[in-house]
């Protein structure tokens, strides 16, 4: 008994270590504590206390969890206008003593202030702490570079995924001449195509599953899961590094609200919220169609059906690509286009862009990799489940 003791000890000595480590960590100080936005992540609120799945708002249950971080004494006080809800998940495991609803609250300091002055003393108090309390001295601003208005830049992108979409409204919207190169069919014609795959067996090598408007992930049930975050800035507001142009290196850092983008295009608004958030392909077919006339009415110019054969090179700088038709195997009729700069977006499935690329001596890092197995049940039953006592207040679970 003493040996496993022993070897307990040592298993738990490490995990106790990591955890003391994570509290030990150094606070970061405040210059300003009642301007800009306070984040107050992980706020537990009992599902018997919640409103529901699909109340985004700040209920009285809420304002009682924020009102615990602030030591506020009376949480009906607090004005709910000055709180917004950034995410919400719920959490129903076994090792909680109950089903919760889980936040992350951005509290606006300066609209608090404006709404109830008497919080001015809590909030002088309030300290950043990892993972729990952080300080945003400014609001979110979306980027604003210009190009010089004496240049136009021609810029090809290569893939119209999610990387190649984002890509080209970025650089319509700064002012770049942009072609948007896509070797698999529009979603409508991709959809067909997926049909006669499915049904008929019927294989169409560059529109199918892998190739065609809105990349790998359109027939793949929409979720838009990320390891980079929850709801986080570098989530909301993705960033693209934009390429360098002929004789010089422009390094321009540019956010756009990749969520709320979404949601302009026709996504429903609760993906602003929830925690793990899930769209559908029969939602992201409409919104990609959207999508393609937003870029369109920018003046990108869009072209089906078309492959990027190479890359043409001159001193050791990208200055066009080698294009044919997608359906010509034998690659009779190719055109060969200059542009200022290349996108490359072309996903994980267009290994001959790979091949094209190591014959141009590119250096290529690989990135791991996992398989796993896929098994899909309804969310009907999952639901059940998981929570379905909830669901049914009267006991027993429904199908």
């Amino acid at each position: 008994m003493r040996q496993a003791d022993e070897k307990d000890r040592k298993i738990e000595i490490p995990i106790r270590e990591k955890k003391l480590k994570l509290k030990q960590q150094p606070e970061i100080g405040v210059e300003d504590k009642f301007h800009g936005f306070w984040r107050l992540s992980k706020l537990a609120v009992s599902a018997q206390k919640d409103p529901g799945k699909d109340f985004l708002g700040v209920s009285e249950a809420l304002l009682e969890e924020i009102a615990k971080v602030l030591e506020f004494p009376v949480a009906s006080m607090l004005p709910p206008e000055a709180f917004s809800v950034v995410r919400k998940s719920f959490d129903a495991r076994k090792i909680q003593k109950e089903p919760k609803f889980v936040y992350t609250v951005e509290m606006d300091a300066n609209k608090l202030l404006s709404l109830e002055p008497r919080t001015w003393d809590f909030i002088s108090r309030l300290e950043p702490k990892v993972g729990l309390i952080e300080h945003m001295p400014h609001e979110r601003v979306s980027g604003s570079y210009k190009f010089p208005t004496t240049s136009k830049p021609k810029v090809a992108v290569v893939g119209s995924g999610p990387s190649g979409l984002f890509a080209s409204l970025v650089l319509a919207e700064f002012g770049a001449d942009v072609t948007l190169f896509e070797r698999g069919q529009a979603v409508e014609q991709r959809g067909r195509d997926i049909g006669a795959l499915v049904v008929r067996r019927i294989l169409q090598l560059e529109s199918n599953f892998c190739f065609g408007e809105g990349g790998a992930g359109t027939w793949s049930d929409g979720k838009l899961v990320t390891r980079i975050g929850r709801n986080s800035d570098s989530v909301l507001a993705d960033r693209f590094l934009l390429a360098s142009f002929q004789f010089y290196c422009l390094y321009g850092l540019v956010p756009i609200q990749v969520m709320k983008t979404l949601v302009h295009f026709g996504a429903p608004e609760n993906i602003l919220v929830d925690g793990k958030p899930h769209l559908g392909t029969d939602r992201l077919i409409p919104l990609l169609q959207n999508f393609r006339r937003h870029l369109e009415g920018l003046g990108v110019t869009i072209r089906f059906g078309t492959r990027v054969d190479d890359l043409l090179v001159e001193d050791k700088c990208v200055v066009g690509v080698e294009v044919s038709d997608s359906e010509d195997n034998l690659k009779v009729n190719t055109q060969k286009l200059g542009y200022d700069a290349v996108v490359l977006a072309v996903g994980h499935s267009a290994r001959d862009i790979y091949q094209m690329l190591l014959s141009h001596n590119a250096n290529l890092v690989p990135k791991d990799f996992s398989v796993g197995l896929r098994i899909e049940h309804p969310q009907e039953l999952i639901n059940n489940i998981q929570v379905g006592r909830l669901l049914h207040p009267f006991g027993g679970i429904s199908y």
